[in-house]
């Protein structure tokens, strides 16, 4: 008996632990782990639709969203530091665009507006041309996050300037 206890206990011992801690993407509070299979029901015509983009810069966050929407569905990948959350759903484009998404166990609804936002490329430019954006509104959010046709907008914080600037082909 007391040998079967001591293989038990010795087996129960013996596992390895994980090389790395899971990763979950610093995003709100409803976002979830990076989905295993990203491209999983991502229709075709979505995921070649134009890239609608969005990048939040502050020295303790990084992330870039990029939205593609088409006949009624879209696609929303967070790509942050500790990896891509993967959101599909549905997108009702018109005046406003309503978008209703989830990813593996989590959900997320924006509210747009189709908007003109000034945006050069330096921060802050106030007199740089206006350009059509996507003004989604996140529940969590007070300011809007204004989506820019690729190569995006960028909103950045820094000690010497915090505003709105194109973003740059990477």
């Amino acid at each position: 008996m007391r040998a079967i206890a001591f293989v038990l206990i010795a087996g129960c011992g013996s596992a390895t632990p994980p090389s790395q801690a899971p990763v979950v993407a610093a995003v709100p509070a409803d976002a979830a782990p990076p989905d295993a299979n990203p491209d999983a029901g991502v229709p075709a015509d979505v995921a070649s639709a134009a890239a609608w983009i969005f990048r939040y810069n502050a020295a303790d966050r990084l992330e870039t969203w990029t939205l593609r929407y088409h006949g009624g569905v879209a696609a929303l990948d967070v790509q942050s530091k500790t990896g891509t959350v993967h959101y599909l759903g549905s997108a009702s484009d018109g005046e406003s665009m309503h978008l209703e998404v989830t990813a593996s166990n989590a959900r997320m609804t924006l509210d747009c507006k189709h908007e003109q936002l000034a945006v050069g490329t330096t921060c802050g430019d106030k007199k740089a041309a206006k350009q059509d954006v996507l003004a989604c509104y996140h529940p969590d959010f007070k300011a809007p996050m204004p989506f820019g046709a690729a190569p995006g907008v960028e909103f950045i914080t820094t000690p010497a300037c915090t505003g709105y600037r194109k973003l740059t082909a990477d």
